[in-house]
């Protein structure tokens, strides 16, 4: 009965309305099983994934920029992209126009499909290489792999204890998306790419967006609306997430949180994951990816890894989502700062032979 009862609630809404905080018009939405809208400043709205069962999977945003519609990161489903391009539609009356990829990982691009030909696809030049690169190969992985994965979830869920049974319906929802939209993708790729920044221009609001190299990954899109102080930070912004850090750089990653966190410019920020945050979030995930380095950089022993990777997950983490990404980081940065040390062994011999 605990875990049909949200299901109870959320067929009890029958409409969703965007906040008049703003003095907009009030607009009546049809409400999703996948994400949640929030008006967070006049013409900007963000769609937060519902964890319980949702297929969008990542957090989006809406700018209506007065003559053009910026879609921010369009969810994994097509189905949650779909709702996302409706919803777009209703509150701007208008047509999108831009869809901005924040970086590479299936959780962001998949949707990006749902808005063609409509749409011109914005990321950077090194994510859309990875994306020509990896997407095809995941996509048959999980078309292998994720019935498993969904049954090995599903099982789990009788014997889990308090918190995991808490998270499990974020990754059926995860594996279920996965297996409903398989034969319907396809890979769009960026018709229009960038390095370093580039503007997006409006008749009554502008954003720039930046790319952040070595990050959550090897290239990270903000976008950024200075009239506004929003930052929208894809993955490297997860708000009381354990981050998937293995395929980025942590000391890049925390200097980047750093110049965020002291430009006073901007104070309300959309996380990829979680709920809209303020500069606290940017601290905490700071000293989260400070803390989980300086273990693994510590542990320099086999028995020492052993010993680190067998402990809990530190009390100020614990009740953190995603908590299964905990001992794969762990494993991924003692393999850094393994490949690290091995690399200053051969290069203290190639300057004592010379």
């Amino acid at each position: 009965m605990r875990i049909l009862l949200p299901i109870l609630i959320l067929s009890c809404v029958s409409v969703l309305f965007s906040h008049d905080v703003f003095g907009q018009r009030k607009k009546k939405l049809r409400p999703s099983r996948n994400f949640t809208i929030e008006a967070i400043a006049p013409n900007v709205w963000v769609a937060i994934h519902n964890e319980y069962f949702g297929k969008a999977i990542c957090n989006a945003g809406i700018i209506d920029l007065g003559d053009k519609t910026v879609i921010f990161d369009p969810f994994m489903t097509p189905s949650a992209a779909v709702e996302l391009r409706d919803i777009a539609r209703k509150l701007t009356r208008r047509n999108y126009a831009y869809v901005v990829n924040s970086h590479y990982h299936n959780d962001h691009i998949r949707g990006n499909q749902v808005f063609l030909p409509n749409a011109t696809i914005v990321t950077t030049t090194t994510t859309r290489d990875q994306i020509e690169r990896n997407e095809p190969g995941e996509q048959e992985w999980e078309k292998k792999h994720a019935p498993t994965l969904l049954a090995a979830v599903r099982k789990r869920m009788v014997n889990a204890n308090e918190t995991e049974r808490a998270e499990l319906p974020y990754w059926v929802g995860y594996y279920e998306g996965i297996l409903e939209s398989s034969d319907q993708l396809f890979t769009a790729l960026a018709d229009q790419i960038f390095d370093d920044s580039m503007w997006i221009e409006g008749n009554q609001l502008s954003v720039k967006i930046v790319e952040c190299k070595n990050g959550h990954t090897v290239s990270d899109a903000v976008l950024l609306i200075p009239k506004l102080g929003i930052a929208f930070m894809g993955d490297l912004l997860c708000a009381d997430r354990h981050p998937w850090i293995s395929d980025g750089d942590v000391d890049g990653w925390r200097q980047h949180l750093k110049v965020f966190y002291e430009d006073k410019l901007y104070t309300t920020y959309l996380p990829g994951h979680g709920k809209v945050s303020g500069k606290p979030a940017l601290k905490i995930l700071y000293d989260y990816l400070g803390d989980v380095k300086r273990m693994c950089d510590e542990a320099r022993t086999d028995s020492a890894q052993a010993e680190l990777m067998n402990k809990p997950i530190p009390d100020e983490y614990k009740s953190w989502f995603c908590g299964r990404f905990y001992q794969p980081n762990l494993q991924y940065l003692i393999n850094v700062a393994k490949a690290k040390r091995q690399a200053s062994i051969r290069n203290g011999k190639k300057e004592g032979q010379r």
